[in-house]
């Protein structure tokens, strides 16, 4: 799911170089307002293991899972000539830190009960356990909210107006 803004990397990066601090502050509010949509995923989320064999210390035990996070993100795409969507950028970016939370949250999504694995390590149970006790993947980040990002996409219209008004005044008063 993607939220459309079209203009604001440019705007902030712009910004960014004209007032640092009020780049920050702007910063500042886009995270607000994203705040929701990440407290409504982290709830979600299960504050135990949801299958007994993630219950360990290791990289993708439950014991070291993160909260999910908000990045912004204004650097310049990477050029790849007649390649698609090689100059998207995501602006605001909400992602998950940890295996063990993507893990949970999309398997089964390819296609379901098959494991590629060596005979001694399937697990053919695994996705159809977890779909049987938190619901078909994508069991956390991106289930039910289309109503937010539609919010939070309304919420972000004025802060780009407010950014293209500054450096407007900025670029007016310079020349």
């Amino acid at each position: 799911m993607t939220i459309q803004a079209i203009g604001l990397r440019e705007a902030l990066r712009d910004l960014n170089k004209l007032d640092p601090a009020l780049r920050r502050e702007i910063g500042k509010e886009i995270r607000q307002i994203v705040k929701p949509l990440v407290d409504t995923i982290n709830g979600r989320v299960p504050g135990s293991a949801p299958l007994s064999g993630m219950n360990h210390n290791g990289r993708t035990g439950w014991n070291r899972r993160k909260a999910v996070a908000i990045k912004l993100d204004t650097r310049k795409p990477r050029n790849y000539p007649n390649r698609p969507f090689h100059d998207v950028v995501s602006v605001v970016r909400v992602s998950t830190k940890d295996a063990p939370t993507a893990i949970v949250d999309m398997a089964g999504k390819a296609g379901g009960n098959q494991s590629r694995a060596a005979a001694p390590r399937r697990r053919l149970n695994f996705a159809p356990a977890l779909s049987a006790r938190l619901g078909q993947p994508s069991r956390f980040m991106w289930r039910d909210i289309d109503g937010q990002v539609l919010e939070i996409q309304n919420n972000l219209a004025p802060i780009i107006n407010r950014i293209e008004d500054e450096i407007n005044r900025d670029l007016k008063v310079k020349f």
